[in-house]
């Protein structure tokens, strides 16, 4: 029997600066809300995100974030889940397991739920940081066998848009039932894209903005599958294996790891109630 569809949005940096990864989020958040096929419910959504740009000094439109598909305002009706202090590594992995020790909104997934998971952050070699801490890649990966092994999930797929991204999930075991997808490999820092010049920021990175304008784009999320998403890049990027037979070479970016098999599921199997 078909299970639930879950979604975590997070936006692990702050500041006016850092503009692109809060807008990436709420960007797919209404991807997601406004696709005309069986939206997921936001009960099904977790939005993590620090909240200090579309209400800063420096936004010419108070109120609004803007998109990098078409300048459209993607900040209304977002439902900000974690906001300022909370936006740490502690709360993302009780948001992602479910832990509800703290009363705030996490998934409640069972074994036949999937879940996709969305991080935009600035990044590091070794860890994804947050406001005040990191998360490291030994706890992401001890998290996600510890909810694998306790039936915490169908499927899951992961993509993660920062610098260096791959050191994150280099030790991803094949047989868990994850497939992540890193923008970056260990050696490489985001491209920023999509100057603003009234805001003096960018709107996105080059991946992200890649990958969220093909979802956007994909009319019927039952017939496309995440390889298909991947095929369309190819043109622009070419995907690695996380392991480059030769170490010393700098391979091109995303980066894939774990299960190869989840890119065959359809998007309707993680983005359409």
């Amino acid at each position: 029997m078909p299970g639930k569809k879950w979604i975590l949005l997070v936006a692990g940096s702050k500041g006016w600066a850092n503009y692109k990864h809060q807008a990436n989020v709420c960007l797919h958040y209404q991807i997601l809300k406004n696709h005309p096929n069986e939206p997921i419910p936001d009960e099904q959504i977790v939005v993590m995100m620090y909240d200090d740009i579309a209400h800063n000094g420096n936004n010419p439109c108070n109120g609004e974030i803007v998109s990098v598909v078409d300048g459209s305002n993607v900040y209304s009706g977002v439902p900000i889940d974690y906001t300022g202090e909370d936006v740490t590594p502690e709360n993302f992995l009780d948001a992602l397991t479910g832990d509800k020790s703290k009363k705030q909104k996490v998934i409640e997934s069972g074994p036949d739920d999937n879940i996709y998971v969305f991080m935009c952050g600035v990044g590091k070699e070794g860890a994804f940081p947050f406001l005040e801490k990191e998360l490291s890649p030994d706890k992401l990966i001890e998290t996600l066998k510890s909810m694998h092994d306790n039936c915490k999930f169908s499927k899951m797929v992961l993509y993660m848009d920062s610098s260096y991204s791959e050191t994150m999930f280099k030790d991803l075991p094949e047989d868990i039932n994850v497939f992540a997808l890193t923008s970056c490999s260990k050696y490489i820092e985001t491209t920023p894209t999509d100057y603003d010049g009234p805001r003096g920021v960018f709107l996105s990175d080059k991946f992200a903005s890649h990958w969220l304008k093909m979802i956007l784009n994909t009319v019927d999320f039952t017939t496309t599958t995440f390889h298909d998403l991947i095929e369309r890049a190819q043109p622009t990027f070419r995907l690695q294996n996380c392991d480059p037979a030769n170490p010393d070479e700098k391979p091109p970016c995303p980066c894939a790891f774990g299960d190869r098999e989840i890119t065959k599921c359809f998007l309707s199997e993680f983005l359409q109630n």
